[in-house]
């Protein structure tokens, strides 16, 4: 609870943490290895405090993603060869899990598989902008 008597989100709480451990903290501190430990502590406060800011944006739009490309993609592989079915129906519900489809479609000889990785390459883009949300 604040002062005020409202509550404090973790992301913000965690944050307010990390810069208490880079400017308060760290600088006070005398021995090089304590001071490097406060820093580090801050690194990982902060990194924690953006993910926690960005989980529920972060969910819904992975979630719209691999929706989109479950529609995409379904006629695409209904014939592909076995190999590329069976990487598709394993596919776990994150985009992370892509890796073998992928691997798969670029095994298959046929224009469709380019068509599919079309389709997935964005995703897979929209992916890494998200992780570098948290990583800035």
């Amino acid at each position: 609870m604040t002062p005020n008597g409202g509550s404090i989100e973790a992301a913000d709480l965690l944050a307010r943490i990390a810069s208490t451990l880079r400017h308060e903290v760290g600088p006070a501190v005398e021995g090089e290895y304590p001071k490097t430990q406060a820093f580090m502590a801050s690194v990982i406060l902060e990194r924690v405090s953006r993910q926690l800011a960005y989980a529920e944006v972060h969910d819904r739009d992975e979630r719209a993603d691999r929706a989109e490309l479950n529609a995409g993609l379904a006629d695409l592989v209904a014939d592909a060869p076995a190999t590329v079915r069976d990487a598709w129906a394993a596919t776990g519900p994150r985009v992370g899990d892509l890796g073998p489809v992928v691997a798969a479609l670029h095994g298959w000889d046929d224009p469709r598989a380019g068509e599919a990785l079309a389709l997935i390459r964005p995703v897979l883009r929209r992916d890494i902008d998200r992780r570098m949300d948290i990583a800035r």
